[in-house]
């Protein structure tokens, strides 16, 4: 089924491309010269550190790229990008490594990988609060940094391995979005390598198309080896908060369709973040409903907030958790794991196998009650007897004042701001390594099938890039994730990168 969903995808590029997508089998020692001659670190197929080098977060997406190169300065990655250009071999950044479709690997064989890791410079400037930050770095590392630093935070997810690079590129949704923004609506500057091996900076004032196009789709344009950031002062005393149902179909249904009004109202204030996580039930057919969040505003005022979703949903099946800590605290208890990247235990777990498909749900239209429906009504059959570990996410980005929806469609390269929620559906193999079980598919895409049948075409959905789905065919992916934004996009990549240097199953087309 994966490598069915390689071909479908690589048969929409031109003969050009699929002639680059073949040089992981074609002789590579000019490519090794090149690097070699520039004294750019690289491992190629036939040396023992390739294996580990080449290994994918989702292993479901084994790929084989040419070579896969650690340069150490912003000069080395321009003198990587032209020698890939030169030889025409398609050219992949890699921040974290963490992209469901293994695009930091190419999405196919045959790619020039550009590892970032060593590029982990962080410096902030007290007096105007603008972070300069390499793109090597984990989320849990900037945190830490930025919070020594100047106590100092920006919006992000909460994996702390995830890398800043691809995390800041398609979006980055945290917490604190809903009053901060998107990590990309704190980016003001970049600097960038171009497919000609120019390293330039992009700005509002400075490159703006290029400046434009990176706060949404960046790795189809350059490789951004360091981002700018206007952060925030870090709360002082964030809530914590998570609780627990284990549900029948019926009060399922409920507390989905009790969630969707709560989240509709204008008495939620921006400062508050949080997400509701479907998963299997403790019996069959139940349905396990996790509630679970921060509020970053005064704490005595957080119970308040709450109250009327709590009150209305059933007797919660375990004591739940809420605590009022630091801001790195805070950090810890959403990741559940530790920050620090190099942290043993944390790495050890660093690779899943998985198939995940998103939607992102209209601002101005609650989803149907029959919709509700049909998606609890799979998660309690099939999603009791499927032999995955799964998860439905229901992520809170619009609402009352939320930053994110207050910023317009065409601001920015990200599209999807005027939406209420962001779905991911998300199924492992059960034992989060390969192979991946056919019936996987099958359930996720029945999921998302249970929301999509049951709305009116005028019923308008999105898609979430950092989600990425490789199986979306080309005129799906181009609308759900950019929108009226796809044209632009295409006319600047025609202008940046005319030859598709930076070209992967998902990369913006040249006109």
């Amino acid at each position: 089924m994966a490598q069915h969903t390689r071909t479908t995808h690589l048969s929409g590029l031109s003969f050009g491309l699929l002639c680059i997508a073949n040089t992981a089998f074609a002789d590579v020692s000019p490519l090794q010269a090149a690097l070699g001659s520039d004294g750019i670190e690289a491992y190629f197929v036939d040396q023992p550190e390739y294996q580990n080098a080449s290994q994918p977060f989702n292993l479901r997406l084994p790929f084989k790229p040419a070579a896969v190169a650690y340069p150490s300065t912003v000069e080395e990655v321009a003198n990587a990008v032209k020698a890939g250009a030169l030889l025409s071999i398609a050219v992949t950044a890699r921040s974290g490594g963490h992209s469901y479709a293994a695009y930091g690997l190419g999405g196919a064989d045959g790619h020039l990988v550009v590892d970032l890791s060593r590029l982990k410079d962080i410096h902030v400037d007290n007096s105007t609060g603008i972070a300069i930050i390499g793109t090597g770095n984990r989320l849990g590392d900037v945190a830490i940094s930025l919070f020594d630093q100047a106590g100092c935070a920006l919006p992000h997810g909460t994996c702390p391995l995830v890398g800043i690079g691809g995390h800041a590129s398609y979006g980055g949704y945290g917490f604190t979005s809903r009053q901060w923004g998107l990590t990309l609506d704190t980016v003001v500057g970049a600097t960038v390598v171009l497919a000609n091996g120019s390293i330039v900076e992009a700005s509002a004032s400075k490159q703006p198309d290029l400046f434009w196009a990176l706060r949404g789709a960046a790795p189809s344009f350059g490789i951004v080896t360091h981002f700018h950031f206007q952060t925030f002062t870090a709360p002082t005393q964030p809530t914590y908060f998570n609780y627990y149902w284990s549900l029948p179909l019926d009060e399922a249904i409920a507390a989905i369709s009790l969630y969707q009004s709560y989240c509709f109202s204008p008495a939620i204030p921006r400062e508050i973040g949080f997400e509701l996580n479907l998963l299997k039930g403790n019996s069959k057919g139940e349905i396990l409903v996790n509630f679970q969040g921060s509020y970053y505003g005064n704490p005595d005022d957080y119970s308040a907030i709450v109250q009327p979703f709590l009150s209305a949903m059933p007797n919660q099946t375990s004591e739940p958790q809420v605590n009022v800590t630091s801001w790195l605290e805070n950090l810890v208890l959403l990741a559940g794991t530790p920050l620090a990247s190099n942290t043993p235990t944390l790495l050890a777990t660093d690779h899943d196998t998985f198939y995940t498909k998103s939607l992102t749900t209209p601002s101005d239209t609650p989803m149907s009650q029959e919709a509700i429906a049909a998606l609890a009504s799979w998660m309690s059959t099939e999603g009791w007897y499927t032999n995955t570990n799964w998860f439905v996410q229901l992520e809170l980005y619009g609402g009352s004042s939320s930053q994110i929806s207050m910023i317009s469609s065409n601001s920015t390269a990200y599209f999807n701001r005027q939406s209420l929620w962001t779905i991911q559906l998300y199924a492992s193999s059960s034992g989060y390594v390969p192979p991946y079980p056919r019936e996987g598919f099958a359930f996720v895409d029945g999921l998302v099938a249970s929301i999509t049948a049951n709305e009116p075409d005028t019923y308008h959905y999105g898609a979430y890039a950092n989600y990425i789905d490789p199986c979306l065919p080309p005129h799906e992916w181009q609308t759900l994730y950019f929108g009226s934004n796809f044209d632009r996009l295409r006319k600047i990549k025609t202008e940046i990168d005319p030859n598709g240097v930076f070209t992967f199953p998902q990369s913006i087309p040249p006109v």
